[in-house]
């Protein structure tokens, strides 16, 4: 009888974590799939961030093509274009779209290229400015000239202070180095939250092998006092800036040292492209911009909330490089539904103290 009983409840236990052994299977095997995809086809500067451990993802019926997404207080949060081959993309959304539709959910997407807009508007949605992506071309950067000397005196000034760099991908990185690199994010970040949805990755080992770049800046002790983290685009030939941290006790330029390296370790590895910060909104906060009224009352908004988002530092850093500028937009359904959407990206993205985050 005691054997009996152990038996159903040995059956019972197995019958109760089937549905969680199945789901984690599932979702294992999604994202290697979305894994493969982002190798292959991952060209955009922001494919390489689906690969978040928050984002979900919908597959084409064939699997050849995803979109990642996130659903916040009933919207469902899609983390830059689709992935896969361009011929995918309409159907992709089409049966998207319907999917969403059938669990109530608004779409918003986040940093939507200019090339796929008309894909999207085909399906009645509707693009909204978002803000530019600073990307630096390899090959014609450079520091001769004058308006580029602040950063030339930078990259001197560390120079002969004795600091150092080095560039390493994850796999080079040993358990103390690690250790270091997790001390320094942590220590810069504070109590704030890890912030990036669709524009940084969540975790510093979230990509491993030749999928991410570490650009390590060691003071004249050796020790290392900041770094850049990049995600890396082998189909776009591109490193994606996710997230630059340091100890506060680093010289001013410290960053813009560490971007001139990056540049020069990219063009002698064959990289054609860098991807720095998003800036957000950044042709509406440009001084010498020629804005309609209704511009220069979002303009006015927009720098009454600097404070809280930052969104004027990010410009001015970008520009200090001279990049090359490409616009991001955000695409949503109705108008009416922009207060909403809107505070389910901004929850998404951690600029809100809540997720809201629902089921699949």
């Amino acid at each position: 009888m005691f054997i009996l009983g152990l038996a159903a409840a040995a059956w019972l236990l197995t019958a109760w974590l089937a549905p969680w052994r199945y789901r984690l299977r599932t979702e294992e095997r999604e994202r290697e799939a979305a894994r493969s995809l982002v190798a292959a086809w991952g060209a955009d500067t922001l494919a390489p961030f689906a690969l978040r451990a928050d984002k979900s993802y919908f597959f084409s019926e064939d699997e050849r093509a995803f979109l990642a997404y996130r659903v916040v207080g009933g919207v469902a949060v899609v983390s830059g274009d689709p992935i896969g081959p361009p011929t995918e993309f309409d159907r992709l959304v089409t049966r998207f779209i319907a999917h969403s539709r059938e669990r109530d959910w608004r779409i918003v997407i986040l940093g939507a290229c200019e090339r796929c807009l008309d894909v999207y508007r085909a399906h009645g949605l509707h693009a909204l400015y978002h803000g530019d992506e600073a990307v630096l071309e390899v090959a014609s950067f450079s520091l001769d000239g004058r308006p580029i000397r602040k950063v030339r005196q930078s990259v001197h000034r560390l120079d002969a202070a004795g600091y150092t760099v080095e560039a390493l991908h994850p796999g080079a990185i040993g358990p103390d180095l690690r250790r270091r690199l997790d001390s320094i994010a942590r220590e810069w970040r504070g109590s704030a939250p890890s912030r990036g949805f669709a524009m940084a990755l969540d975790a510093l080992f979230r990509l491993e092998d030749r999928d991410a770049l570490f650009v390590i800046g060691r003071g004249p002790g050796g020790e290392p006092e900041g770094f850049l983290h990049f995600a890396v685009s082998q189909p776009g030939s591109a490193l994606s800036l996710s997230s630059m941290p340091r100890l506060r006790t680093t010289p001013n330029g410290f960053n813009e040292w560490l971007v001139v390296e990056s540049v020069a370790w990219a063009r002698v590895n064959g990289y054609a492209r860098i991807s720095l910060n998003f800036a957000p909104f950044a042709a509406l906060l440009t001084p010498q911009a020629e804005l309609s009224c209704i511009e220069r009352v979002e303009r006015r908004a927009l720098l009454a909330l600097k404070g809280r988002f930052q969104l004027d530092n990010l410009l001015l850093f970008n520009r200090k490089f001279f990049p090359s500028w490409e616009r991001r937009f955000l695409v949503y359904e109705r108008r009416r539904d922009l207060p909403r959407v809107g505070i389910a990206a901004l929850a998404a993205e951690a600029y809100l103290p809540f997720s809201g985050r629902d089921r699949k």
